[in-house]
């Protein structure tokens, strides 16, 4: 453990896959860590009121397994005793992408982790609780931050499950809230200026329901990923096999195109799907649960690494920071990876004064250039639709061009596929894709077809 904050204490807001990274990457170096959750946290795997989005479809990226892995040791193992459902993002995965080719199934050695959101942060709460430095606080509504005389982040003020208002002083306080309403108050309380955003609007609605198959009429994958051509289609389906032998269904559309929540209208829309993959499979099975749907109307980035003089002794960290469409799946690998990024950072402190303040304006670079490549993949695919509001690059064309040509190519030569798939799991940089020899396969696979191979 780091001397420098051996005596000292760390505050998490919020008990959310990214909060309770954040706690695993705290409790390396600080003697004490607390995590503040206003939800009652459950024994066992089930939803949180204050997680509206816990019942819908979570999955988590090879990028997001190998950063958990780093902060909760066996983390792997610990997901296979509890039936969560490995994916080989290739041999195990129907994906498609209406107006781009339909890429093969090949064995990629790149997987996702396939579990409920619940069940993933009952195994986190489980390891933690089992630190003797890491305290688990719920029922815990934080009111608000507390600076000291210099203005920096000295601790947070809640209301404890008794309804008493209390205080705790801390060293660091990192934000994983969600909305990041705390950071964003104590800018203003301390006069300085609230970061500036980029908003792009995704008007998606999707109705969520769990399937289970009879033997021997499983689809014949573990993840089915269908979307509509953009712009002429809104629509998109997933379906994805968790544990205890169920499957994730979801049905979305885009701009008041809203999936029903009766049977047969629902399995109409999944027929109404660009393939009929998922349609067909769904009338194989059976539905489990009712179909509860989700609204998801802007994706939000907060650029909290150009605010001047950030508070040292917070941190923002998971969706306070930047919200992108869950289309992709890439919102709990994102945090994941924010959490390793501070957990290095703290592990290569020199233990002298300062070394908060240096570490604060870092972690927010890094977290700035980590979920450039999430943002950028999201938003091109919301910003293809003319009603979508929010700034359109210059060469939208051409990069949407660019990824359709990246598309054919990958399901010709496996290597590009397993690139593609890499950056999308956020195990690679996405400047791979173009380097210039790709860049120049790419050019002439768009201006001669043939030349694919």
């Amino acid at each position: 453990m780091n001397k420098r904050f051996a005596e000292q204490r760390a505050v998490v807001i919020g008990a959310g896959i990214g909060g309770l990274a954040a706690a695993a990457a705290l409790a390396n170096h600080f003697g004490q860590v607390v995590v503040l959750e206003r939800d009652e946290l459950p024994a066992d795997a089930r939803p949180r009121p204050g997680a509206a989005q816990t019942r819908h479809l979570h999955v988590l990226l090879s990028g997001g397994a190998a950063a958990l892995a780093e902060l909760f040791p066996g983390f792997h193992t610990q997901l296979v005793a509890v039936g969560a459902q490995r994916a080989d993002a290739g041999a195990d995965a129907h994906f498609e992408l209406a107006g781009a080719p339909k890429l093969p199934r090949r064995e990629l050695n790149i997987y996702t982790w396939q579990l409920s959101r619940p069940l993933l942060e009952a195994v986190l709460r489980e390891q933690l609780r089992k630190r003797e430095n890491v305290q688990l606080r719920e029922l815990s509504r934080v009111i608000g931050i507390v600076a000291d005389e210099s203005n920096r982040a000295a601790g947070v003020r809640f209301e404890s499950r008794e309804g008493k208002h209390d205080e705790l002083n801390s060293t660091l306080v990192i934000d994983a809230s969600g909305r990041g309403v705390p950071t964003l108050d104590f800018l203003k309380a301390t006069g300085r200026p609230t970061p500036a955003e980029t908003a792009v609007s995704a008007d998606l609605t999707y109705g969520t329901t769990v399937y289970s198959f009879p033997a021997g009429a499983e689809p014949d994958f573990k993840q089915a990923w269908v979307h509509g051509k953009a712009p002429e289609q809104g629509r998109a389906g997933f379906l994805v096999k968790r544990e205890n032998g169920l499957w994730d269904a979801v049905l979305a559309g885009r701009l008041g195109d809203v999936p029903p929540t009766e049977d047969n209208a629902y399995l109409a829309f999944a027929d109404s799907l660009p393939t009929e993959a998922i349609g067909i499979a769904l009338r194989r099975g059976r539905r489990e649960a009712p179909i509860v749907r989700f609204g998801y109307a802007q994706s939000r980035w907060r650029h909290f690494a150009d605010v001047a003089g950030f508070p040292a002794g917070l941190l923002p960290l998971g969706d306070a920071v930047c919200s992108t469409n869950p289309v992709f799946g890439q919102g709990m690998t994102v945090a994941a990876k924010e959490a390793v990024i501070l957990h290095r950072l703290l592990a290569k402190a020199e233990g002298n004064s300062d070394s908060l303040e240096s570490i604060g304006p870092v972690f927010l670079k890094q977290m700035e250039e980590l979920v450039k490549v999430p943002w950028s993949g999201t938003t091109a695919l919301d910003l293809a639709y003319p009603q979508t509001k929010g700034e359109r690059p210059a060469d939208m064309q051409q990069r949407s061009e660019y990824q359709v040509g990246v598309m054919k190519l990958a399901a010709v030569d496996p290597d590009v596929h397993r690139l593609m798939v890499e950056v999308r799991h956020l195990v690679k940089p996405a400047h791979l894709l173009h380097a210039p020899d790709l860049q120049q396969r790419v050019r002439a696979l768009l201006q001669h077809p043939a030349a694919s191979s």
